[in-house]
């Protein structure tokens, strides 16, 4: 998670300047770390902004 937050304080999105798979991947794995009982360490500022920010996008929101 560390790793993201750092890239994530650099650049907008995890593989550069658009929102692309690799951002869906790692919200999956946050989705699922959440299931683990495994919170983003509070440090992680960018990363939880992150997951937050995409959690509001209607594409998440909305059931299929």
């Amino acid at each position: 998670m560390k790793y993201f937050d750092q890239v994530l304080q650099k650049q907008p999105y995890v593989a550069g300047e658009q929102f692309s798979m690799a951002d869906i991947t790692v919200f999956a794995g946050l989705v699922f770390a959440g299931l683990a009982s495994i919170d983003v360490p509070e440090e992680c500022v960018a990363l939880a902004a992150k997951q937050g920010r995409i959690a509001e996008r209607l594409s998440v929101k909305t059931p299929a």
